[in-house]
């Protein structure tokens, strides 16, 4: 979805009206493609708050405004980074773990584990399960986020990818990781997603990540 490729997907149960939706890009799309389904968002998930990742924030909020908005407390950017590359996000409710912690969300009957996973950009999480893992901008097919924007931290992202490594692997290797976007090409196409085991054995930093003695 948009000219950055960026890959914009939902939890979703029916039973209980819950939807939730991962960094929504454009608000008119999403809001075209739930009301085909019969569905509202309840909530907004945030893996972090570049401006590509937080584009359709106000226009998701015009239309729904009691949606509830999830990120991590250190995705909070200050307002120099805001202005540049990051766009406010106003959370109704966040998440405060430490670099590598693992806590658990739940609504309705969707349950997910969120891990904070900071580097390409302060307070970037990840979402899993239900078979699927949700790097955002931590992972993509073969590759990884950069780390050269404001508020980027190549150590961090180390300890971040080797944090993903070790989720991963324990992981059943026929999920599949959704990257944040688009980028790479694999087995001669750019697919929207990549298994879990093609993904440790294919991805160069999941392949290759160690930290320094």
């Amino acid at each position: 979805m948009g000219n950055l490729m960026n890959m914009n997907t939902a939890f979703i149960d029916r039973d209980n009206g819950v939807v939730a939706v991962i960094d929504p890009f454009n608000a008119s799309l999403w809001t075209e493609a739930l009301e085909k389904e019969g569905l509202q968002p309840t909530h907004l998930l945030y893996t972090h708050t570049h401006r590509d990742h937080a584009a359709g924030y106000p226009g998701m909020m015009k239309r729904f405004p009691d949606l509830e908005v999830w990120g991590h407390e250190e995705a909070r950017v200050p307002s120099l980074l805001g202005n540049v590359v990051f766009r406010k996000v106003d959370f109704t409710h966040t998440w405060d773990s430490e670099p590598g912690e693992c806590v658990e969300w739940s609504a309705g009957s969707i349950n997910l584990v969120v891990t904070h996973s900071p580097g390409h950009a302060p307070g970037h999480v990840t979402f899993h399960g239900h078979g699927v893992y949700h790097a955002g901008d931590l992972l993509f097919v073969r590759s990884a986020g950069r780390v050269d924007l404001p508020g980027g931290d190549p150590r961090a992202q180390q300890g971040s990818l080797v944090r993903a490594k070790e989720l991963l692997s324990g992981l059943p290797a026929d999920w599949r990781l959704i990257p944040g976007h688009r980028y790479d090409n694999f087995r001669g196409e750019v697919p929207d997603w990549i298994s879990l085991g093609d993904a440790l054995q294919h991805n160069y930093f999941l392949a290759h990540i160690t930290m320094p003695e």
